[in-house]
This record gives C-alpha cells, structure tokens and sequence, in this order.
C-alpha cells in the first residue's frame, strides 16, 4: 500500500496570513485613532466657533432713544441716549464699546472714561433703572443707561445725524436721525 503523502507547507502559509492580518487589524487601528482625534479636536473647535458666532449675533445694545438738549438757540450740542440689553445679550462692559458719532462735517470717536465724564471724546453713563444683576461699568439685563456725550460743534436744524454703538461683543447698533426743521424747545428728541 502506498503512503498518504504529507504537505507540510500549509502551516507556513496560515502563519504568514495571519502575520498579514494582523499587520492590516494594526494599520486600521492606528488610522481609526488619527480619525477619532482628529474629529474630537473638529468638533471643539466648531463648538467654540458656534458659541462666539452666537454671542456675536445675539449680543447686543438696543437705543430706546435719543435726544439733544438746549435746542432753545437752534442748535444742540449735547446729546443723551438711552439704552439696554438686546434679548438673550451677555452683559456689555462699556469700556470695550466705541460710539462714533458723525453730523455733517465732523466724524467723531467716543469712549468709556469714568473719570474725565463727557466731553468730545468720551461719553459718560446714568444708571435710569438697576437690574438684578447691576455691574457699574456694564449694561446688565434689566439696567436702562443713559449715555451722554458732547458733539464736536453744535449742530443746526435739519441735519443728518449718524450713531454707531460698536461694542467689542455683539451687533452694531446704528442710528440714524435728522434734527427737526425748527428747534425752539430744551430738549429735543431726536429717536425715534
């Protein structure tokens, strides 16, 4: 009777597929980990570039309204706005706000300083009503601010007036208004 003959090479090749098998179940780790890291690190970013965009647009001052006083002679040179907290706005430190205020001729820059108060180039703020949550130096929600600054010269009947709120956090607030075609009383409103 003939001998069944052996082959002996089958387990050489099973050893060398499973050594490709398991230089291919590596590989797929290592890129399935890259992946994960790289999607975590995407997704914090898109979740802090979601949270500024939403501060960004939801943020904000609202003028309620705007006046000059001793419109008596014709003109006004001081001028007084009312504002608060847009819905849903974080408190705004009114030292990173900048109000630009332009008439005809003249295009002027304002900023927050406590301790000059009003001038031509700084405007000062009256707490009208205090919320819950009052900061000195900041519109809080519930708070109502007065704003007064001084213009650069005073301004005549009939003019165009532009007013940007520009805080360092949320929407630009612009105003614009046009002194009445006569002028005789103390205050006059001019928004809205």
């Amino acid at each position: 009777m003939k001998k069944p003959r052996i082959f002996n090479n089958k387990g050489e090749s099973g050893i060398g597929t499973l050594i490709i098998f398991i230089a291919v179940v590596l590989v797929a780790a290592i890129a399935a980990s890259v992946l994960l890291g790289t999607t975590g690190s995407l997704q914090q970013k898109a979740l802090t570039t979601g949270k500024q965009s939403e501060r960004e647009v939801s943020g904000g001052i609202q003028v309620i309204t705007m006046s000059g006083s001793d419109g008596s002679n014709g003109t006004v040179q001081n001028f007084s706005v009312y504002t608060k907290l847009t819905a849903a706005s974080d408190p705004i430190a009114l030292s990173d706000t900048l109000i630009t205020f332009d008439t005809k001729n003249t295009s002027q820059s304002l900023s927050y300083d406590p301790e000059i108060g009003s001038s031509n180039v700084t405007f000062n703020i009256t707490y009208s009503k205090m919320g819950r949550e009052y900061k000195y130096g900041y519109i809080s929600r519930g708070d109502v601010v007065e704003i007064d600054f001084m213009g650069d010269r005073a301004v005549g009947e009939s003019e165009l007036l532009r007013l940007r709120i520009i805080p360092k956090h949320g929407i630009i607030v612009p105003v614009d208004a046009v002194t009445p075609d006569v002028m005789t009383q103390m205050r006059i409103v001019l928004y809205p």
